[in-house]
C-alpha cells in the first residue's frame, strides 16, 4: 500500500490488474456482438441472405427461423421492353438492311422517353445485333453472301433439330394455329405484302420450334433470325418469284406434323431454308 498526498492510499495490485480486466471486457463485448441475432444485421446483409440463402439447413424451405416470403412482382424496365420490341421487328423483317435507328425515332415509335430508347439501342449494339455507323448511329447490318451462307448452315442443323423434337409434342391447338398462319402467309405473299407475309412466316416457324420444349435451343435460333430477318425483305423485291416453293414447304411441314413424322418435318424445314438460301444469296452483296 502506498500513499498519495492528493488521493490517499493507492493499491498497486489493483492498478496492475486493470489492463487484464479491460482486455477481458473487450473479449466479452466482441463475443456478444458476434452473437447478435441476424435481425439486427445491416439491411444490405439481410437482403443478401434472403436473396441467396445462407449455408446450412436453416436456408432450406422456410428456414429454422420461420422466414416466409410472398411473391415478388417485377415490372420489366422500359429499356428491356424496347429491346424486345426491336428484336421482334428484326426477326420478322420489319426493319430493313442498312436502316438507321436513331434514339429519337425509336422513342417516338414506341412512345417512350429517350433514355430507355437509348438503353435498348446500346444493348443491341453491345450484343452485335446492330452496328454503329461512323457518326455513332445504330444501323441494321447488311448481310454479305458469305455471312448469310454461314448463318444458314447453322440454321439447317439447329432448326432441323428443333422441328424433329417438336413434331410429336405439338397439340391440336398448335396445328390449328399453324393452319391459320399458313393461309394468311400464302395470301400475303401472293399480294406481295412483305410485312404481313414475313410476320406470319416467323410466327409459323417459331410455333413449331417452341414446341420442342428446348428453351436454350430456341434462344439460339432466335439470335440467328435477328441477323437474317431483315434480309428476307429481298424475297419481295429483287428476288420475288410467283412460283416460290415456300408455300409447298410449309404445307409439307403441316402434313408431317399431322402424321407424327418427325424426320419428314425436319426435312421440310431444311428444304424451306435451302430454297430461301438459293434465292437470297443471288441478291446479297459479296
Amino acid at each position: 500500500m502506498c500513499y498519495n498526498s492528493d488521493q490517499g492510499p493507492v493499491n498497486r495490485g489493483a492498478d496492475t490488474d486493470r489492463p487484464r480486466k479491460v482486455l477481458w471486457i473487450r473479449k466479452v463485448l466482441v463475443l456478444r456482438i458476434d452473437k447478435q441475432p441476424t435481425d439486427r444485421q445491416p439491411a444490405e446483409m439481410r437482403q443478401n441472405e434472403m436473396r441467396f440463402g445462407t449455408a446450412g439447413p436453416s436456408s432450406r424451405g422456410a428456414g429454422a427461423r420461420g422466414l416466409k416470403l410472398g411473391r415478388v412482382s417485377r415490372v420489366q424496365p422500359l429499356g428491356e421492353q424496347a429491346a424486345d420490341s426491336l428484336r421482334t421487328a428484326l426477326r420478322r423483317g420489319a426493319l430493313l438492311p442498312g436502316q438507321r435507328l436513331t434514339t429519337r425515332d425509336v422513342a417516338a415509335t414506341l412512345d417512350i422517353s429517350l433514355t430507355p430508347a437509348r438503353e435498348a439501342l446500346n444493348r443491341l449494339t453491345a450484343e452485335r445485333v446492330l452496328e454503329l455507323t461512323p457518326d455513332r448511329v445504330a444501323m441494321v447490318p447488311v448481310l454479305t453472301q458469305a455471312r448469310y451462307t454461314e448463318l444458314c448452315a447453322i440454321r439447317l442443323s439447329l432448326e432441323g433439330m428443333a422441328a424433329h423434337a417438336a413434331c410429336r409434342r405439338l397439340t391440336a391447338e398448335d396445328v390449328a394455329h399453324l393452319e391459320k398462319l399458313y393461309a394468311v402467309h400464302e395470301t400475303a405473299y401472293a399480294a406481295r405484302d412483305a410485312k404481313t407475309s414475313l410476320r406470319h412466316n416467323e410466327d409459323f416457324h417459331f410455333t413449331i420450334y417452341a414446341g420442342a420444349g428446348m428453351p436454350a435451343l430456341l434462344q439460339i435460333v432466335e439470335t440467328l433470325w435477328l441477323q437474317v430477318g431483315p434480309s428476307m425483305n429481298f424475297l419481295f423485291t429483287a428476288s420475288y418469284d410467283e412460283s416460290w416453293t415456300g408455300g409447298r414447304n410449309h404445307r409439307a411441314m403441316l402434313d408431317a406434323i399431322r402424321a407424327g413424322d418427325a424426320a419428314a418435318l425436319s426435312r421440310a424445314v431444311r428444304r424451306d431454308l435451302l430454297d430461301g438460301r438459293k434465292r437470297l444469296t443471288a441478291v446479297l452483296p459479296e
